[in-house]
């Protein structure tokens, strides 16, 4: 796509805000009338398709969202019926938002497994803190940590739900086993033992 200009911060937010909306908006509109549904899916494929085959990235989904009628064209795709066109966009463009979270994320676990594999270090970071003392559920009260055992390719889970009955869990996921070994815990002491047990067992595999 050609370089899209850069949308300040709040535009992005108040933009994203519409189309993470826009499929709750669209879809119960249309369950009466199974013509117009297709017509919409149809449409939104295409949208999302050529997003993603321009390379969209946030910005270019603003400039869609704030001029619907112009990406449509621009796209090809014919409005379809009644269908407000804005919305069609905006479920397009929630598609991709979620293309490139998934992109970035797997990005940044790459970047910690090489990052571990150059120190010498038999364990990534996937996201949240290093040191599962630090895990807390802050100001939302939900938070979580990966620790990825990079000889094996093990996940440690660790997660806090302040508003569950039992806030701490533990969840081990091993390539091929399934399902994966998890267990939740109501305080916080055996919750952060068990997370050290999980380590040492992995470490301790040969």
């Amino acid at each position: 796509m050609d370089q899209p200009a850069i949308a300040p911060p709040d535009v992005v937010a108040r933009r994203r805000a519409e189309w993470r909306a826009s499929g709750e908006a669209l879809f119960p509109t249309l369950t009466t009338d199974p013509a117009s549904y297709a017509r919409a899916v149809e449409a939104i494929g295409v949208l999302a398709t050529t997003l993603s085959r321009r390379g969209a990235v946030l910005d270019d989904l603003v400039a869609a969202m704030a001029d619907p009628e112009a990406f449509l064209a621009d796209a090809g795709v014919r409005p379809p019926g009644p269908v407000p066109v804005a919305l069609l966009v905006g479920v397009a463009c929630g598609m991709r938002e979620r293309e490139l979270i998934t992109a970035q994320v797997r990005a940044d676990h790459r970047a910690a497994i090489e990052r571990a594999r150059a120190s010498g270090n038999t364990w990534a970071v996937l996201n949240g803190p290093a040191d599962i003392e630090d895990l807390t559920g802050g100001a939302a009260g939900i938070a979580g940590c990966t620790h990825l055992h990079v000889p094996s390719g093990a996940e440690i889970r660790a997660s806090v739900d302040a508003w569950s009955p039992t806030p701490y869990r533990i969840d081990v996921l091993v390539p091929g086993v399934v399902p994966p070994e998890g267990r939740s815990f109501d305080r916080r002491e055996p919750f952060l033992a068990e997370f050290h047990r999980c380590r040492r067992s992995l470490e301790d595999t040969p």
